[in-house]
């Protein structure tokens, strides 16, 4: 082919592209791969999560969440189809997909000038209702759900629920224990809650988004009859048992406010140490050393501490794990109650497929609750490391 023919060849091309340029330039509008929204794209690490699930403050005290209440969500970021999800628990993954940037109707395939197939197109074991999930962590998707103030009247907690990860593992002298408590309250009146739908990750790369009509963008709600329950005047408290977590002598331990268990005075033996960790929500602040409240990724505002045990522990047994309140919480007095015959322990749904089918308990924890207290604690071991089934 002579120069002539080369250059005649490369003008159609470049016209060829030119033409094609508007198309791909409307694909890449809102909610597409380009631009000021949508796909494909990746949360913003200095963004926050939005608040998704109602949240009572039950001392008054509030934290600052994204937005403003009352208002109607803000949704221009970062988005993905989501249409449920595959396998069991607990190898979940969710079924979603990126939208493609060459057209947004699509699943993203990675390839220029290329679309991959219809969301939905492959069926999810556990189908959900085709929707967009605006993705949490991005400064151009906010929304903020229902929350009220209730220090007016006692909190009397419904329910407890410590991360399924306490309850169902054994740890070791090398793990990143994750300690999460929640705490929700039975609604008569529901408050305003936004649907979440898991997009991609897990655990700490685990992202979720608001879910909303694919063809309207309206966001969609849940049924709003559950809230979680803030307290300024939480504490958590770690300590090693002396003695193994089932000895019935530890009934004989007696619990000091602000500071721990610890044995009558004149026992004659060791049944725990004094506290490896003994934070308050209204003592500290954010970050590894404190224990606070957060939003997580679902939206939900739960109690949250990272124990690094391999920098703070006293060798591999069995440590108990308190969260209790705080009488006087700065200028908040404490309006939080565990109350028997209201207050109840969320049991896992792992505990509960061995109780249904007769099989040996697992190696976590399990809840406790002291109503005379006005807490509960978990039990739970550390082992060797490769002893127990604990994660690194």
């Amino acid at each position: 082919m002579d120069r002539r023919s080369n250059a005649v060849l490369f003008l159609v091309l470049m016209l060829a592209l030119a033409l094609m340029a508007p198309s791909l330039a409307l694909a890449k509008g809102p909610g597409g791969g380009g631009g000021g929204g949508g796909g494909g794209g990746k949360p913003d690490a200095e963004a926050g999560n939005n608040l998704s699930f109602p949240v009572i403050w039950a001392e008054g005290v509030t934290k600052v969440l994204p937005g403003t209440p009352g208002m109607a969500p803000e949704l221009e970021g970062v988005w993905w189809y989501q249409w449920g999800t595959n396998g069991t628990d607990p190898d979940v993954t969710p079924a979603s997909c990126a939208p493609d940037p060459d057209d947004n109707a699509y699943c993203d395939d990675g390839l220029p000038l290329s679309v991959g197939p219809l969301p939905g197109a492959d069926a999810a074991d556990n189908p959900l209702p085709l929707a967009k999930a605006y993705l949490q962590k991005d400064k151009l998707n906010t929304w903020q759900a229902g929350s009220a103030d209730w220090s007016a009247a006692p909190v009397n907690v419904d329910w407890i629920d410590w991360g399924d990860n306490l309850e169902s593992l054994a740890w070791t002298l090398r793990s990143q224990v994750r300690t999460e408590v929640v705490l929700f309250q039975d609604l008569d009146v529901p408050m305003l809650e936004y649907q979440m739908r898991h997009t991609s990750g897990w655990g700490i790369d685990e992202v979720h988004g608001l879910a909303a009509d694919p063809g309207t963008d309206t966001a969609l709600l849940g049924p709003g009859t559950q809230a979680t329950v803030y307290s300024y005047c939480a504490r958590l408290t770690i300590q090693k048992l002396a003695v193994s977590r089932d000895d019935p002598a530890l009934a004989d331990l007696i619990w000091v406010s602000g500071e721990g268990w610890t044995e009558p005075e004149g026992y004659e033996t060791d049944l725990i140490n004094s506290h490896l960790f003994n934070g308050s929500v209204h003592e500290g602040g954010d970050g590894p050393g404190y224990y606070s409240a957060e939003i997580n990724v679902k939206g939900r505002i739960i109690y949250g501490y990272t124990w690094n045990v391999r920098s703070l522990n006293e060798g591999a047994g069995d440590y108990r794990l308190t969260f209790s309140f705080d009488e006087t919480c700065g200028t908040a007095s404490l309006n939080t109650y565990f109350v028997e015959g209201t207050t109840e322990i969320m049991v896992p749904l792992e505990e509960e497929e061995v109780v249904i089918e007769a099989e040996p308990v697992s190696t976590g924890g399990v809840g406790v609750l002291d109503f005379d207290n006005n807490l509960t604690y978990i039990d739970i071991s550390i082992v060797e490391k490769g002893g127990g089934g604990g994660k690194k």
